[in-house]
């Protein structure tokens, strides 16, 4: 009931959904949802989770002393003072859920809608939790919410209360009023026993006649006050409330930009590891491949020192974003509680990663070119980098793709595969002419083929000179029989580069509409 009120998971469903006779839009700024199991950046503290909340859902023109009182505030009032400078990973998960509220509490929304917010919290944060949700429903919002086990103090604090059974109400009003007409019907409800607890034994109990008549009258009830029309217009349009997003746009981008940035920073992976695994790669494969980039003799070695490398820098890029996914379940929640629009955060995302895609192959390829002895000439230099840059993107793209289109099962799997089908068709494998003339075309469609092809070319085209030979006879001393055996089909480094720009903005677009269609099936 409560993502059908919300608008969240209305797939397979039909029907309108009303506030006093006005039908509520997609998005509504008037209302947010608390789920359940509502995700949290793991790497961001809960001061910091609670810092760029204020900042996407108060004004600019709010100074940062008021936004630091309201984060205070609502802190205190949630217990979550004393754990503010711990990473949220580190927090227990009834903090967590508090986290959750306290996140949406910031501009006291018209509607609430919560699922179980008490669960785990223990007797008296939930008492603390609900009497301000209750101050809240005093001064004119709409609280609606499920409750797990409240203690009868606890259920005393609501206005009215909604009973459902399988899908059918039994009872809707006033919680002073259930009992009498749960007794009404039939039940009885023992001297000094909670209220909320008999309720529940009423749902269970399995006599059957005595609750459908209770349906049938009540629904008779609701259908009488539909037929009514609303009572109230304090809902209707026009209230002046709030506007679907507190911030510009630029500013959304900018804030989420910091965000990101400050959580990669502090993944291991993203950061530490990943810029560690280039420059110990370009280091080991530069000594594993030692002085053999003059050698005639060793050329189909010095290829596959390359050809291994852009296995590495796919795995490596791919594997690093896939945590996207994660980040993806936060960002759905907040764009659906009016946080920022979506187009702010898939850009941020995507220029966050920008840096390390840039530095990566930087810090990699001076050891790598140096100890391999690679021609020293700017030109080849430049180019390799190129590749290797368009390369990490690539990899960057499919892992994002990846990881919003499926699940954990079944991202890596489709990782590894998609790279072993690009390598089958690189060209390193088995050339495009020994292929079956129908598998052909399918190389045109391997990013590996590309970084294959350009990478021939920046190491022995463009006019290279004999290769040094200390044997007898070398057959692939002359670059131009390197480049007709391995099927370079070009003399020109852009026709292997701008098949991968292409490949990274169309998997960019890919990853959006994927993204938009993810959004749109949650909602």
């Amino acid at each position: 009931l409560l993502n059908v009120l919300a608008g969240v998971g209305m797939v397979g469903l039909s029907g309108d959904v009303t506030i006093n006779g006005e039908p509520v839009e997609e998005n509504d700024p008037r209302s947010v949802y608390v789920e359940q199991d509502c995700p949290l950046l793991s790497y961001l503290t809960v001061r910091g989770t609670m810092t760029y909340a204020v900042d996407m859902k108060m004004s600019r023109r709010t100074s940062r002393k008021e936004k630091r009182n309201k984060i205070k505030e609502i802190l205190s009032l949630l217990g979550l003072d004393t754990c503010a400078r711990t990473l949220v990973k580190n927090i227990s998960g009834g903090e967590q859920k508090r986290l959750s509220v306290a996140v949406e509490l910031i501009t006291n929304p018209a509607v609430m809608l919560l699922d179980e917010p008490t669960s785990g919290l223990d007797s008296a944060s939930s008492m603390q939790l609900v009497s301000h949700l209750k101050s809240l429903a005093m001064g004119g919002r709409t609280i609606v919410c499920t409750i797990h086990q409240p203690a009868s103090s606890l259920f005393q604090l609501f206005d009215d209360v909604f009973l459902l059974v399988k899908g059918r109400c039994l009872y809707s009003g006033p919680v002073e009023g259930m009992i009498e007409t749960l007794e009404e019907g039939g039940f009885r409800c023992p001297e000094y026993y909670n209220p909320a607890d008999f309720a529940i034994e009423v749902l269970l109990d399995a006599d059957i006649e005595a609750k459908e008549a209770m349906i049938a009258k009540t629904s008779a009830e609701m259908r009488e006050l539909f037929e009514a029309g609303p009572s109230s217009p304090s809902l209707q349009r026009g209230d002046g409330m709030v506007r679907r997003y507190q911030v510009p746009f630029w500013y959304q981008f900018l804030v989420l930009l910091k965000r990101s940035a400050i959580s990669s920073t502090k993944d291991e992976f993203y950061f530490r590891i990943r810029f560690g695994f280039y420059i110990a790669i370009g280091l080991v494969f530069g000594v594993v491949h030692y002085n053999i980039g003059n050698d005639a003799a060793k050329v189909i070695a010095n290829i596959g020192c390359f050809f291994q490398l852009f296995n590495f820098i796919y795995f490596v890029n791919s594997i690093a974003v896939i945590n996207y996914a994660e980040e993806a379940d936060v960002s759905i929640k907040e764009i659906a509680n009016n946080w920022y629009s979506r187009d702010a955060y898939f850009f941020s995302k995507l220029l966050n990663d920008l840096p390390m895609q840039i530095l990566c192959p930087t810090v990699m390829l001076p050891s790598l070119y140096y100890l391999t002895n690679q021609p020293l000439e700017f030109n080849r230099i430049t180019m390799l980098w190129v590749i290797f840059l368009l390369g990490g993107l690539v990899g960057q793209c499919i892992g994002l793709l990846v990881g919003v289109c499926f699940g954990p099962k079944t991202r890596n799997f489709i990782l590894g595969n998609t790279c072993i089908v690009a390598v089958l068709f690189s060209g390193y494998v088995i050339t495009s002419s020994n292929l079956a003339w129908y598998l052909r075309p399918l190389c045109y469609l391997s990013f590996q083929w590309y970084m294959n092809q350009g990478s021939l070319l920046a190491l022995y085209g463009y006019g290279r000179g004999s290769l040094k030979c200390d044997q007898v006879y070398c057959y692939l001393k002359k670059p131009s029989v390197i480049l007709e055996e391995f099927d370079v089909q070009t003399e020109r480094i852009e026709d292997c580069l701008w098949p991968l720009v292409t490949m990274v903005g169309v998997l960019y677009v890919l990853t959006y509409v994927a993204f938009v269609v993810r959004l749109r099936r949650m909602k």
